[in-house]
């Protein structure tokens, strides 16, 4: 017999970090579309609370474009224990 865990679900976040907003679309790997897309504020314990309720789901993959933004939410989401990329624009 067998003992084996399963994996944890992965979920991506979008993100589209603006000075004032950031945009979150939810996506879980097994789904064709993003399952939420929400607006909030560029407002850190807010934004923690948000990717915290969706670590609960499953592991977390995200990402933004490279833009004025810098890595400043890319670092904090390290902090958190979340991993977090800034991509290059196509």
């Amino acid at each position: 017999m067998s003992s084996r865990t399963a994996s944890p679900a992965i979920i991506y976040l979008g993100l589209d970090v603006h000075k004032d907003s950031v945009t979150i679309a939810v996506l879980p790997a097994d789904a064709s579309a993003p399952t939420r897309i929400d607006k909030y504020p560029n407002d850190f314990a807010k934004l923690r609370r948000v990717v915290e309720r969706c670590a609960k789901e499953g592991e977390l993959r995200a990402c933004y474009e490279a833009s004025g933004a810098g890595y400043v939410l890319q670092r904090a989401m390290k902090d958190w224990g979340y991993h977090c990329d800034v991509i290059g624009p196509p």
